[in-house]
């Protein structure tokens, strides 16, 4: 069974219109992919000695081009490691130093050469963790080369180092929070940035929007590379600049660095989010009931990161830890994630698609008894028209999502103390919808109760008593839009005939009012049928910009479920 059959999110600690959650394992798989095969350039950054100010030295940057031209065109890059000068020697290294040279770095995103034939030793590019407050990030080059001038008193030397085939593992811990309130690093962000960073667009979930805000994040380890001291201008340089320009070279080549160009989908999604946050939600130890305190790399594979999304403008609930696990072994196997659409969102979204068919079959009756030829004779009147009243109720749990019961009574009385006689008409409809499974079933049972009264003689019956039962079995295609298969049983019929003689029908006219009103009424042609699939088919799972849907299910407490994987991309 699917993990995702334990989705609940109408609990209260919940209340989540939707949820998409994708594994740490296909995360990763996604951006390896994207980075293995970038075409990318050198990207290149120059520090020198800037102005002072209120008496302190400042690091400016300059451009590498116009460093060149202040050196003369000495190239740092190519001064050997370790060379030195002394003061006015007229080196070449003396005119990089005259020119206010600290540090330059140039990176060129990719794979390092050593693990390209060995893909199973590339660490992972994001480790989700137990936090969504301290997600790591890890950034590959596929070239790395770091030159600073380390000064002395009599002269400078320069340390140009060039990462080893294994690379430099460059580290930076993200707060992936999207709280508008509380400590979360996305709150002291400007408001045009927060707007940037909460994508509530058509691709909110691709790769791109795993909202690593690299230019906000903070880098939290640089490696320690040989050669730079602990406090060396290059090592300040790093920790500053470095998140900056892997991102500016992301972003020259088209898209930032956690972007793919999704094959993109036609369907808009039915339901868009108005707001969303992000959580990561790591495996769950069956014996505890606790996340795993020390995962191993197949557990810590199996955690997801979950967007928690509401729709239309509703308040968002905080974030809070699921209490089941969003993929297993054998889901992950074959799927990336999973889309879970909250029951009753989508018991609403059902519902807002029936209203419309209901009001015709919610009859409004009327009856009436006519004194004739001063008395003597009676006449009786009985019929209905279209467009009552009706609303759906949502029951709070349980496959039957929706019920709706209308009924209307018209009555009349004749005679002193009604002794002459009396009718009574009574319309009734009660439609039920309930989720299953893989598929949705609704039942309708329509209903007319008329009784009539002609002194002490009194004839009633269901007129009309009508149930169908429809059943549609979902599918869904790769662009995220509901598939159905139908089936429609034969209408039941179990009206009754008002057990009449023909000395009864000749005061009451009952055959010719159970024929009157059954013939305005037509049911079974024109006005009581099964509602068209488009009902159920036109639903659009969000995210159909990025992923691939491959079935769907209802989970044991009625939430929508699909499984995803990422949809095929290309690098730009």
């Amino acid at each position: 069974m699917s993990a995702s059959a334990s989705s609940n999110l109408t609990a209260p600690s919940y209340g989540y219109d939707f949820v998409v959650a994708t594994t740490q394992a296909s995360i990763n798989a996604t951006m390896l992919d994207y980075i293995n095969g970038l075409k990318s350039t050198p990207t290149t950054r120059c520090f020198v000695n800037g102005p002072k100010v209120n008496g302190k030295k400042t690091t400016v940057e300059m451009a590498y081009e116009d460093l060149l031209k202040k050196t003369g065109g000495v190239d740092p890059f190519g001064i050997a490691d370790g060379t030195s000068f002394e003061r006015d020697d007229g080196s070449n290294l003396e005119k990089v130093a005259k020119a206010g040279f600290l540090a330059c770095f140039r990176i060129t995103m990719g794979i390092p050469p050593g693990l390209v034939s060995t893909p199973e030793k590339v660490p992972n590019v994001v480790v989700l963790g137990n936090n969504t407050k301290t997600v790591t990030y890890n950034m590959l080059c596929s070239k790395f080369q770091i030159t600073e001038l380390q000064y002395d008193y009599d002269g400078a030397t320069l340390v140009n180092l060039t990462q080893p085939k294994a690379g430099w593992i460059i580290k930076s811990h993200v707060d992936l929070r999207l709280d508008p309130v509380g400590d979360a690093a996305y709150n002291k962000l400007p408001p045009a940035v927060q707007a940037s960073v909460k994508n509530l667009g058509a691709d909110a979930f691709g790769v791109q929007q795993l909202l690593f805000d690299l230019n906000q994040a903070g880098l939290s380890d640089v490696p320690e590379i040989p050669g730079l001291l602990p406090n060396s201008a290059a090592k300040n340089i790093l920790t500053q600049y470095f998140i900056n320009t892997y991102f500016q070279d992301m972003k020259t080549k088209g898209q930032p660095v956690l972007n793919y160009t999704i094959v993109k989908h036609d369907n808009p999604a039915t339901l868009i989010p108005t707001d969303l946050n992000m959580m990561v939600q790591p495996l769950i130890d069956p014996a505890t009931h606790q996340a795993y305190a020390n995962p191993n790399a197949a557990q810590a594979d199996l955690a997801t990161l979950d967007y928690i999304c509401a729709c239309y403008n509703k308040i968002l609930k905080p974030a809070v830890p699921f209490t089941w696990d969003w993929m297993n072994t054998q889901d992950a196997n074959q799927y990336h994630g999973v889309v879970s659409i909250n029951r009753n969102t989508f018991a609403g979204y059902i519902r807002d698609q029936l209203m419309p068919s209901i009001p015709k079959n919610c009859l409004i009756p009327t009856a009436r008894i006519t004194m004739k030829n001063a008395g003597f004779s009676k006449e009786y009147e009985a019929h209905v028209s279209t467009g009552g009243v009706a609303a759906f109720t949502m029951p709070p749990t349980g496959s039957n999502v929706l019920k709706l019961h209308y009924e209307q009574q018209a009555d009349d009385y004749a005679g002193f103390h009604n002794d002459e006689g009396e009718i009574h008409l009574k319309p009734s409809l009660d439609v039920n919808v309930y989720f299953q499974n893989d598929n949705i079933v609704i039942t309708q049972h329509l209903n007319i109760y008329l009784s009539v009264r002609s002194l002490q003689t009194t004839v009633s019956g269901n007129i009309v008593d009508y149930t169908l039962k429809d059943t549609y079995y979902l599918g869904v295609d790769k662009g995220g839009k509901i598939t159905i298969e139908t089936s429609h049983e034969p209408l039941v019929d179990h009206s009754q005939s008002p057990d009449t003689n023909a000395f009864v029908n000749l005061f009451t006219g009952i055959n010719g009012i159970v024929s009157y009103v059954k013939n305005q009424v037509s049911f079974t042609s024109t006005t009581f049928q099964s509602f068209p699939i488009s009902v159920v088919q036109n639903f659009v799972f969000p995210g159909g910009k990025t992923f691939a849907f491959k079935k769907v299910a209802f989970s044991n407490f009625q939430d929508l479920t699909s499984a995803i994987t990422y949809a095929q991309a290309t690098n730009k």
